[in-house]
């Protein structure tokens, strides 16, 4: 396992070893206080930069004031729901060694919401950020036989969410660690999780010593948008995996559940996408129990079963299941189990869809695309010491500025490894990021853009030239509402293959390219253009939203004749989110936003969408989907909390210069006004 270790120079680590705090990392005194502080801390610099940014609001006398694009008011009503400008990024990190606990760790904080036009129940959990050195040697342990975690309880030993809902938890990180839960801690949850629009688990393991702990990894609240898991191994419990909200969605690929005792993966009401799952258990692998749960599970290994049991029981709901196959159990899925009635199937499932296909044209087969997938490459993770920081060059990062040059120097050093150190750096010009460069390490930094850059059009703040056979990895951003304008973040303009992980824009498009022929992965990762929700709706601006240009027409994400993986994708807002111009495009996990067309597919181009949430579509006539003389297939939902937030059409099909359509009222509902799409076909 890959051990990840960072410059001594670099302000965004909190090592908790190190002073002020000295956690110990020997497995022998207990730590649970030190760490929790730890989280106190950095979410307190959240939480006062926010109480400011209502201060300065509430000053402001205008019943309509515009501090940016969503801190604002609304005929007298505050929509503050994040601070005006973000603390410096920290992250947690954790050395080799085991850290005793004894309590969950969490944060402290009381009266931690903000406000959404003067609601106030929306926790400000965002930035929550732990990083272990290796998974294998960092382990955070909870006491045997500990108090709070007796038979009964539900209790996590990390927990990203303690109130009901959150819409602004972003960037939330768990990276690297083994979460023991011990002997004796019936009650134990290893982790609850939570993150809005971007957020990751990756390198975890989650082990019950004595396999009775309660649930290995859960995700129970509403609004969850960013859940991408990714190489997690959960060793025993009642549940592997719980996944319960119904509002939106969560993933998972490269998962291994062993030893669990009712079941692998207990699925509720929520979007959830699985991808290759490996489960050695007795008992049943994936219980699909919500009634409006949406479920898709692909290229799974279901070995060690029960003779007596039945691998998948899908009970309720709706599901997509492709390349299944099992050892042990009775069946994969048994006919008096399932409420559709399907045949029982013994060892092998090819595809199954528990409600579709729907199509449009006549049309050979009506099965997905299955289109080839492939995994993200590796990236080396350089030595600390042949990093280099734009710092370093004279870059200031406090956002005003202008650090175009300096981080321009940095990439043009010769280092493999460039990294930002904790703030905001205002770039004003377009920086080249060339074929030497294999790691832009953004360290959750913020950037500013200044007001030539704004205005260009048809440009990327940042430019990747020249060949290489090795990819370029982009990760561990987070753009703030100051990053705005014409500009996208990203111009690929060569074929090298580009990874995004960890990004996020909040008011600009990422990606375009100018070269096609070329790969993108892309692993959690959004953006928003603009900001100013609700926009389509509007016929007039806001008061002062002139100060901040944006263009709904322009793309979150342009792929032109590209190949592109998609794990956890985020765009919202664009009247345009996704564009797939004649490539190959392979979406799991997604989550678009207000009345742009979701995807479009044109001249020629493969897309395959597997488990996505179109949301708050505005009621207007901008179709979802749009396939132009293209393939695709799609297995998704609407999602909206009104009946205008609906999508009154789901899918329009261009063939031949025919045109077909597939509306709302034509759909099965999923709860409220909210329609499946299961497994729209067209080739």
């Amino acid at each position: 396992m890959k051990s990840y270790r960072y410059p001594a120079d670099c302000t965004s680590i909190i090592d908790v070893t190190k002073p002020p705090y000295n956690a110990d990392n020997t497995g022998k005194a207990d730590c649970t206080k030190i760490i929790c502080k730890i989280i106190d801390d950095v979410l307190g610099e959240y939480e006062k930069r926010f109480y400011e940014t209502d201060a300065k609001l509430t000053a402001m006398e205008d019943p309509n004031a515009l501090i940016s694009f969503e801190i604002r008011k609304v005929d007298g009503r505050k929509n503050v729901i994040f601070p005006e400008e973000l603390p410096p990024s920290k992250i947690i990190y954790f050395p080799k060694g085991t850290y005793l606990v004894s309590d969950t760790l969490s944060y402290s904080m009381e009266e931690f919401r903000n406000f959404l036009s003067s609601l106030r129940h929306l926790e400000m959990n965002a930035q929550l950020r732990f990083m272990g050195e290796n998974m294998d040697e960092t382990v955070i342990k909870l006491k045997d036989n500990c108090k709070g975690f007796e038979h009964g309880q539900d209790r996590p030993v990390i927990c990203f969410l303690q109130g009901e809902a959150s819409n602004i938890a972003m960037t939330n990180m768990l990276e690297n660690i083994t979460i023991n839960v011990g002997k004796g801690n019936p009650g134990a949850t290893g982790v609850r999780y939570f993150a809005n629009n971007t957020g990751a688990v990756r390198n975890v393991r989650i082990i019950s010593e004595d396999f009775r702990g309660n649930t290995g990894f859960s995700v129970l609240h509403e609004k969850v948008s960013a859940c991408l898991v990714q190489n997690m191994e959960i060793v025993g419990f009642n549940y592997g995996i719980k996944t319960m909200p119904q509002f939106l969605y969560t993933t998972f690929e490269h998962i291994t559940l062993r030893s669990q005792k009712r079941c692998g993966i207990y699925a509720g009401n929520t979007v959830t996408s699985i991808r290759d799952l490996k489960s050695f258990n007795e008992v049943p692998v994936l219980r699909m129990e919500g009634m409006i749960g949406l479920v898709s599970l692909i290229d799974a290994e279901l070995l060690g079963g029960s003779p007596i049991e039945t691998a998948i029981r899908h009970q309720y709901g709706y599901c997509f299941l492709r390349n299944i196959k099992s050892e042990g159990y009775e069946y994969i899925m048994r006919q008096d189990m399932n409420y559709m009635q399907v045949p029982s199937v013994k060892d092998y499932l090819a595809e199954f869809c528990s409600h579709g296909p729907r199509t449009l044209f006549e049309q050979s087969s009506a099965t997905s695309l299955n289109l080839p997938v492939e995994e993200t490459p590796e990236v080396p993770w350089d030595d600390p010491e042949d990093w280099v920081s734009v710092n370093s060059f004279g870059a200031k990062g406090d956002g005003v500025t202008d650090d175009t040059e300096a981080i321009r120097a940095a990439m043009n050093c010769g280092k493999p490894t460039v990294f930002f150190n904790a703030g905001r750096y205002l770039i004003d010009d377009v920086i080249e990021i060339p074929a030497h460069v294999r790691r832009v390490n953004f360290m959750y930094g913020d950037l500013a853009s200044g007001p030539n850059l704004s205005k260009i059009r048809d440009t990327g703040a940042f430019k990747i030239v020249g060949d290489s056979d090795e990819p370029l990895i982009i990760e561990d951003l987070f753009a703030f509402e100051k990053f705005f304008g014409y500009m996208t973040l990203v111009n690929h303009a060569t074929k090298r293959t580009l990874i995004f992980s960890d990004v996020h824009v909040q008011t600009a498009s990422i990606y375009f390219n100018t070269v096609e022929g070329g790969k993108v992965f892309m692993e959690n990762t959004g953006c928003t253009i603009g900001g100013i929700p609700g926009a389509g709706k509007r016929k007039e601006p806001l008061p002062g939203e002139e100060k901040y240009p944006y263009d709904r027409t322009r793309a979150n994400f342009l792929f032109k004749n590209q190949t592109v993986y998609a794990r956890q994708i985020n765009p919202e807002r664009s009247l345009h989110e996704v564009i797939n111009d004649g490539g190959l495009l392979w979406v799991m996990g997604c989550k678009t936003e207000e009345e742009g067309t979701a995807y479009e597919t044109k001249n020629g181009g493969k897309t395959e969408i597997i488990g996505a949430v179109f949301a708050i579509g505005l009621g207007m006539e901008h179709p979802a989907i749009i396939n132009d003389n293209s393939s695709v297939s799609v297995f998704a939902s609407t999602a909206g909390m009104t009946h205008e937030q609906q999508w009154p059409i789901v899918v329009r099909e261009i063939k031949n210069g025919e045109v077909k359509e597939i509306k709302k009222e034509e759909l099965p509902t999923r709860y409220l006004d909210s329609v499946v799409l299961p497994l729209y076909v067209g080739k």
